[in-house]
């Protein structure tokens, strides 16, 4: 059985209802997929679950889909959120991508000493965000916030969180005692390429939110650490 295409459409859905696709979404469905009238596929807006759908209309530049039954309740999301320095170019856009598919609660970019990039384009990295929960099946879709530097992040922190700080030189492992409370908000912290500043990994250690763990000896590029971060807490947590 050939598996249904999936969108994301930024309106309210209920069963019933007919949507009216914007002209990116109408080209991609008409000329990308080569859907046809009656044809069906799967809508979700990160709200209210998952609906079947159906084109029940094509005009030039316009196509008409009819939301279905319900196919999924909308689920709870992850409680686990990745704070990271970015990258530059196609390996910002691969963290992105592939902690998108892993499934998180939120992107936090933090700006530190040795950060090389300090702007975001958050409208293309939320295109990316959709585009990797399209294919990966997911229901929630994770925000991306505006970068915060080091000690605003920290600042940020409310009492149910908790920053699992990747750091090389930790000596602790034991990742499943630092995760045993199901009810905290988890973010995992990756640092920059350079690593922190003499000053901010003093500044990290001495904070009681932070909490460094080991991924292993190995020196890992940030968006590796970021996955094998993401795996490990999600198979611990889950």
């Amino acid at each position: 059985m050939q598996k249904k295409i999936r969108i994301f459409l930024s309106e309210r859905l209920e069963e019933n209802k007919k949507i009216i696709l914007d002209k990116e979404q109408s080209h991609y469905i008409t000329n990308v997929m080569r859907l046809k009238s009656r044809d069906e596929l799967l809508l979700f807006n990160g709200i209210d679950g998952e609906f079947l759908g159906t084109v029940v209309g094509i005009e030039k530049k316009k196509i008409t889909i009819l939301a279905n039954q319900k196919q999924k309740d909308q689920v709870k999301s992850s409680n686990i959120s990745l704070a990271f320095c970015p990258l530059k170019g196609q390996r910002l856009d691969f963290l992105i991508q592939k902690c998108t598919e892993l499934g998180l609660k939120n992107f936090i970019p933090i700006i530190s000493d040795h950060s090389i990039v300090r702007k975001i384009n958050k409208s293309r990295l939320g295109k990316i965000i959709i585009e990797s929960c399209e294919q990966s099946d997911q229901l929630n879709v994770p925000p991306i916030f505006d970068p915060l530097h080091l000690e605003d992040f920290a600042h940020s922190l409310k009492d149910e969180d908790k920053v699992l700080f990747a750091d090389i030189e930790s000596k602790k492992n034991d990742l499943k005692q630092m995760l045993k409370d199901k009810n905290k908000n988890y973010i995992l912290f990756i640092g920059p390429e350079g690593d922190f500043s003499p000053k901010e990994r003093e500044f990290i250690l001495k904070n009681d939110k932070f909490n460094s763990f080991s991924l292993g000896e190995n020196i890992l590029r940030s968006e590796t650490a970021a996955i094998s971060g993401l795996v490990l807490m999600n198979f611990l947590l889950n």
